[in-house]
């Protein structure tokens, strides 16, 4: 999977040093999608946990994650002590903090469905500088403001694709196993990747049309004669300041060799992305366009 980020110039100043200050004045925004684990900083944190974990003893459940689950909802001074990792591709990607209780609960929750490979969380937050040694236990890593995070399962998605893809799929012969194969066979594709931590305007791009567009797996069933050769980004240039990606599949036709290309378009200005293709405003398409390249006005004109 290769993914094209553009650079930008600041312009902003007329020193290396105002240059700087400017470019870390922008704020960068997280768009990840892996798994939520809860670490212990300290040995006397860790401690604290296993004194309240035998004082429930009774009524602990046998799981990992439900247990440290189970102890954190009910011992509130524990909440800001303990480290939320995220992981992504099973490589620890960032340190996590809430910026609310509802976000604390929706932590709690991921982390107690974490168990098995099918369970996988999606972070939406901001950056905020990078953590030190002693805060997660020698971890250096990001520092992520947490905004909003959706704990879900591959079954849970792989089913509410069906559900809305429902009437496009009824007339076009679905068969429910393919469909489901092909669906994984692309969420762990772009999952897996290391690569994609979900910082740059590319991954979050990619990542917020994975979860939530039906069009990157409805047009690979599409074209389940053809193989998926690759999956990309481009930067879109507009005339306004809005940040716009084009999330493009390319397909290769195993008979022919003649390559077929469908895409769609992200905003990725704000912390939330959002489709800009669909029937009308507010309306995404189901499926992905067809993908025209114009050097002069971008993908898709």
């Amino acid at each position: 999977m290769s993914n094209s980020e553009t650079t930008t110039t600041t312009g902003a100043g007329h020193c290396e040093e105002c240059a700087a200050r400017a470019e870390a004045a922008v704020e960068q925004l997280i768009y990840a999608i892996g798994t939520l684990d809860v670490r212990f900083p300290t040995v006397g944190v860790e401690r604290e946990f296993q004194q309240r974990e035998r004082a429930m003893q009774g009524e602990l459940p046998a799981g990992r994650g439900e247990r440290l689950a189970h102890v954190l909802r009910a011992n509130p001074h524990l909440w800001s002590r303990v480290c939320f990792v995220f992981s992504v591709g099973s490589v620890p990607a960032y340190i996590v903090t809430p910026s609310s209780q509802h976000v604390f609960h929706r932590m709690v929750e991921a982390v107690a469905g974490e168990a098995g490979s099918d369970a996988f969380a999606v972070l939406i937050g901001r950056r905020v500088g990078t953590a030190a040694p002693a805060s997660c236990g020698g971890l250096l890593a990001p520092m992520i403001v947490c905004d909003q995070l959706y704990p879900s399962k591959v079954d849970e998605w792989v089913e509410d694709l069906g559900t809305r893809l429902e009437g496009a799929l009824k007339k076009k012969d679905f068969e429910k196993k393919r469909f489901s194969a092909i669906a994984r066979e692309i969420f762990h594709r772009v999952v897996q990747s290391t690569e994609n931590v979900g910082s740059l305007d590319s991954h979050r791009a990619l990542n917020f049309v994975l979860v939530q567009h039906p069009g990157l797996a409805l047009s690979a069933y599409e074209r389940s004669d053809s193989m998926l050769d690759r999956i990309e980004t481009r930067i879109v240039q507009g005339t306004d300041l809005r940040r716009i990606v084009a999330v493009i599949l390319t397909f290769i036709d195993r008979a022919t060799g003649v390559p077929e290309r469908t895409f769609c378009r992200v905003d990725v200005t704000e912390e939330w992305p959002f489709l800009i293709d669909g029937a009308s405003p507010g309306v995404p398409a189901l499926g992905l366009m067809p993908y025209v390249e114009n050097a002069l006005l971008g993908p898709g004109y």
